[in-house]
């Protein structure tokens, strides 16, 4: 089990590992190189443990936030402020635009 409380980057791991479908997550402390049966399945993962992540930091902002709701002086550029699709929860939409995500 990691606790992703005290991880500070999830990415690809591909050349790293020299294996196809391979991914990394690191701490403070620690490198774990983990495999998954395809390339789908390991953006899903990378995706996944990427926004826990970012809910983990404190840099996770809610939608509220992000459309000036909160104390973030009406948005900070997470997201588009214009955007009314919930799916991602405040979450970036675009991993470019977000450390955690970049290979």
């Amino acid at each position: 089990m990691i606790d992703l409380g005290t991880a500070t980057t999830v990415k690809s791991a591909d050349i790293k590992s020299r294996k196809k479908y391979s991914f990394e997550i690191s701490t403070h402390d620690m490198t774990y190189l983990m495999y998954a049966d395809n390339e789908k399945e390991k953006d899903d993962w990378i995706g996944s443990v990427g926004r826990s992540i970012v809910r983990c930091s404190g840099t996770f902002l809610s939608r509220n936030d992000v459309k000036g709701g909160g104390n973030t002086g009406g948005g900070n550029g997470y997201g588009d402020e214009e955007d009314d699709d919930d799916d991602h929860d405040g979450v970036f939409e675009n991993s470019e635009n977000h450390p955690y995500f970049n290979d």
